[in-house]
């Protein structure tokens, strides 16, 4: 039994000092619901319409700055402003110096020559990417070169791969800072399609879309395959050649190394030599074996002019094919490997197109790449036989190597 005090009431228990309103909100926490920070972010911009307006338009600006609301073609291949271009190339001027406001821009500097590197391509997809990659290796001022690429008769994606790397170089921060002068890309079919023409050309059964490995070399297949290639390179050297070039480095796209200052060693050996075309041995080269590639470098010999005489006036000649067409000529191909006899430079008659320098003036007194028969030469070989006609000098360098692929 308990006890219970004498006045029958229980003895109250003491009163809080601080006051509860809502006893629930502090026993019953697990019944409030937690607003999502969205739901909270919004009720906020509903609340400030000027954050909301500026957050909009920060979201506009930088989607547009990724190219999600414009449209790219436009916003890159238009880019730049509209300029003046002055070149005088009368004598006593200079040599044609590049006017800059009052100035010559060219005259006074190291490295002062704007050099147009060009190149055609034809399925080239699985060398194009090493090829942008060479040319960023040259240690050539990046803003004193400008690339050309021609695409033709292609059924793989070079054109497309062609833009990507040259938007890559041009658009992106990577870049930034070190851009090239200019790049141009160009796609143009000169093969026709079954039942149609292009530009007159004469159709090689197979040759479209047969870009990679030997079967492109075969005899047959030369002066039908090279007359193409010349009306190439023609379309590809008028599109891309502007009045600032003073230099057209030829480069195929399956050349597979060379050394970074190219550029420099060919202006630097041909105005020793005082040449107009510069040209370097085009070798191939495997992990453990070396040999000659290109073989239209060379010079007539007494037997290959005498050779000529016998010749109509359409018949064509083809070089390195010895077995089938003997031409009798000294091939600088020939001087690998290099001995204490092997000269520097040598006076060159013909010309490839593995790697070439061209005096940029020398392209536009005429000299161009030929499609028909110039002194039984045509495409590359035609063109050296139009620059000597115009006093061009071409000098071949047998010691100084630049490397193709096997197959290319």
């Amino acid at each position: 039994m308990f006890n219970r005090p004498s006045s029958g009431r229980s003895t109250p228990l003491p009163l809080s000092s601080t006051r509860v309103t809502d006893p629930g909100r502090h026993y019953h926490r697990h019944d409030a619901r937690i607003v999502p920070i969205h739901r909270r972010i919004a009720s906020n911009l509903v609340k400030n319409p000027l954050l909301a307006f500026l957050l909009f338009v920060l979201l506009i600006l930088s989607f547009a700055w990724l190219g999600g609301l414009t449209q790219e073609d436009e916003r890159i291949r238009l880019g730049g402003g509209l300029r003046v271009v002055a070149r005088d190339w009368r004598e006593g001027t200079g040599g044609g110096g590049l006017m800059k406001g009052r100035g010559k821009l060219s005259g006074g500097h190291k490295h002062d020559q704007v050099v147009l590197v060009l190149t055609p391509m034809k399925n080239s997809i699985e060398h194009i990417w090493h090829y942008f990659h060479l040319l960023d290796t040259l240690t050539y001022p990046r803003h004193l070169l400008h690339l050309g690429v021609l695409v033709s008769d292609s059924t793989d994606r070079t054109y497309l791969r062609a833009l990507e790397l040259a938007d890559e170089r041009q658009f992106t921060r990577r870049y930034k800072g070190n851009h090239y002068g200019r790049i141009a890309i160009f796609n143009k079919d000169f093969v026709p399609s079954s039942g149609g023409s292009a530009d007159n050309a004469t159709a090689v059964p197979g040759d479209v879309g047969d870009n990679i490995g030997p079967a492109r070399h075969e005899f047959k297949r030369q002066i039908e395959r090279r007359k193409v290639l010349a009306k190439s390179r023609t379309w590809l050297l008028n599109s891309a050649l502007v009045p600032e070039v003073d230099w057209v480095l030829w480069i195929d796209v399956d050349v597979v190394e060379y050394d970074a200052d190219l550029i420099q060693q060919l202006l630097k050996r041909g105005g020793e030599s005082g040449a107009d075309v510069v040209v370097p041995n085009c070798m191939w080269k495997t992990y453990n074996e070396m040999g000659s590639y290109d073989r239209n470098n060379w010079a007539e010999t007494p037997e290959s002019i005498a050779l000529k005489r016998t010749l109509s006036d359409e018949d064509i000649l083809i070089e390195g094919y010895s077995d089938d067409l003997p031409t009798f000529r000294l091939n600088m191909a020939s001087h690998y490997p290099a001995n204490s006899t092997t000269p520097e430079t040598m006076d060159l008659d013909g010309v490839g197109g593995c790697t070439t320098m061209v005096r940029a003036d020398l392209h536009r007194q005429g000299a161009v790449f030929p499609a028909w028969p110039v002194d039984h030469q045509i495409e590359t070989e035609g063109f050296a036989q139009i620059a000597k006609k115009l006093g061009g000098k071409l000098v071949g360098l047998p010691k100084y190597y630049v490397y193709h692929g096997l197959y290319g």
